[in-house]
């Protein structure tokens, strides 16, 4: 099928950003919207056992971030340019965030650590873009956690658009996360696997 629009007696249209037009997205229900490498992403709503990883490692955060600190999965972390933004699982935030005013986009001057937990249906986002978009956003430490797999990885010192540390291990070892989440450690042996 063709479309063929009418001509205009204004010749400028006025430009929308992929922001605006996510913004306005008929979103079907269990779906969630981001903007990643200048396109738009829908992604379903994960599984209960991506749910109960979330879970668990929310209620570690509890008890060993600094005061300071909180772990949120209501966020979404705005690109320092253009219009991307990106929905991390869960982001550690200084409590101050909360505070804001309206909106739900973090700068990612704010955002110590992003954790993404792999989703069998859409695995490259979380293991081939989003480290790049990360480290170029400067987040300081990234951590994967892969349930497929049952392994997570950790990346940390973002320069020139890559992280230069990166660490793996599997569930069942303990993760140690860097400056400035320096000592936080997170028990792996507590995620469940895909598919066990």
């Amino acid at each position: 099928m063709t479309a063929v629009l009418e001509k205009s007696s204004d010749a400028r249209l006025t430009p929308i950003s992929l922001r605006d037009v996510a913004d306005h997205l008929d979103v079907p229900p269990g779906f969630r919207v981001e903007v990643l490498e200048g396109a738009i992403v829908m992604s379903p709503t994960p599984s209960k056992k991506h749910g109960a990883v979330l879970r668990r490692l929310s209620v570690q955060l509890f008890d060993r971030l600094p005061d300071d600190r909180t772990a949120e999965q209501m966020y979404s972390v705005e690109a320092p340019e253009g219009d991307d933004y990106a929905t991390p699982d869960l982001m550690i935030v200084p409590v101050a965030v909360e505070e804001e005013d309206d909106g739900w986009l973090v700068s990612p001057d704010d955002v110590d650590c992003v954790v993404e937990v792999v989703s069998p249906g859409n695995a490259a986002n979380d293991t081939k873009i989003k480290p790049t978009l990360y480290a170029r956003w400067r987040i300081p430490v990234y951590l994967v956690i892969d349930p497929r797999a049952g392994t997570t990885r950790l990346y940390w010192d973002p320069k020139n658009g890559e992280y230069q540390a990166r660490h793996d291990v599997e569930f069942g070892t303990d993760v140690v996360l860097p400056e400035p989440l320096k000592d936080v450690r997170i028990d792996t042996s507590v995620f469940p696997r895909y598919g066990g």
